[in-house]
């Protein structure tokens, strides 16, 4: 035998006569005769009828209106400025920085001709000049010849009277041994005035030797230093042109690192203006979206149990 209670607690049904709860509501039972009937009637409250109507119309408007496109731009364009920056790395891919091509041309051009480095326009001075005074002595022959009648004039003022006076002296012109005197004379003057001569000129033809020796030395002592110029300019260009291709690089990423924050900067008014339009376009959703929160706060009135009231009512049968 189970009674009425456990039934209940186990929800088993146990006829419309007896008092009950239904989906929350109490529903009283008609007793324990035969016949009886029992009417529950759920209305909403004559105040909120009103609301009812409008929530109704409402839903009915929102469901006929047809599907609105956002007409408003939605992504930011390509700016000048990324334009600009795209353009500029655009032409360091493709064409390279000037820097860098500079001293790669440089070095290429060097290793292909098989000059490491170029000479020095200022190191070669010729072969050091020319003597102004060697060659033929212009005042030689001048100088044999004073020379020469110095030793004339010599013999004629002091050596001829004295053999004079001796072929006089001697009481005849034709004496041999006066005659032999002066020949001896003469010959001795004659062999003077040859060595003079043949003297001088031997010591001209020793000063253009030394001169000349003097002018080869000069000549090689010039090369010697024009070829330390030139060596020593080679060795500078060569130091250069390693440092210019060292520095290169440098350049080329300061160049590209330019580039990439102007393009970061760029990026900055893109995203300013992309912000912009996220804004415009959720003021349009929520302009779009107003009138379905309006409608989700009616029907939470009536969602909430608050606009809603039930009768129960029961006729016929015993208890």
């Amino acid at each position: 035998m189970i009674s009425r209670r456990d039934l209940y607690a186990m929800g088993e049904p146990f006829g419309d006569s007896c008092t009950r709860i239904e989906a929350g509501r109490l529903i009283c039972g008609g007793g324990g005769g035969g016949g009886g009937k029992s009417t529950t009637t759920t209305e909403i409250p004559k105040e909120l009828k009103p609301l009812a109507t409008a929530y109704a119309n409402k839903a009915m408007g929102l469901s006929n209106t047809p599907y609105q496109a956002y007409g408003g731009q939605q992504v930011a364009d390509i700016n000048p400025y990324q334009n600009a920056a795209t353009a500029r790395l655009g032409e360091m891919f493709n064409s390279g920085d000037s820097a860098m091509n500079a001293a790669r041309n440089t070095v290429t051009n060097s290793l292909n001709s098989g000059q490491a480095a170029t000479q020095n326009p200022y190191g070669y001075i010729g072969n050091g000049g020319n003597n102004q005074y060697a060659g033929s002595n212009p005042y030689l022959q001048q100088n044999i010849d004073a020379a020469l009648g110095d030793i004339t004039r010599n013999y004629n003022n002091a050596v001829a009277p004295g053999l004079t006076t001796q072929m006089v002296n001697s009481g005849s012109f034709g004496n041999t041994g006066a005659q032999a005197a002066t020949q001896n004379a003469m010959n001795d003057l004659t062999k003077n005035l040859a060595n003079t001569a043949s003297g001088m000129r031997m010591q001209d033809y020793g000063n253009q030797q030394q001169l000349a020796e003097s002018q080869i030395n000069r000549n090689l002592q010039t090369n010697q230093f024009n070829a330390g110029l030139g060596q020593d300019y080679a060795s500078r260009n060569d130091s250069l042109r390693g440092q210019m291709l060292g520095l290169a690089p440098g350049y080329e990423n300061q160049q590209l690192g330019v580039a990439n924050n102007f393009m970061n900067a760029a990026n900055m008014y893109q995203d300013n203006q992309q912000q912009k339009l996220d804004a415009q376009y959720q003021n349009y959703l929520d302009q779009q979206n107003d009138p379905y929160k309006k409608l989700a706060a009616m029907a939470g009135v009536f969602g909430s149990g608050l606009g809603t009231t039930t009768t129960t009512k029961s006729s016929g049968g015993g208890k």
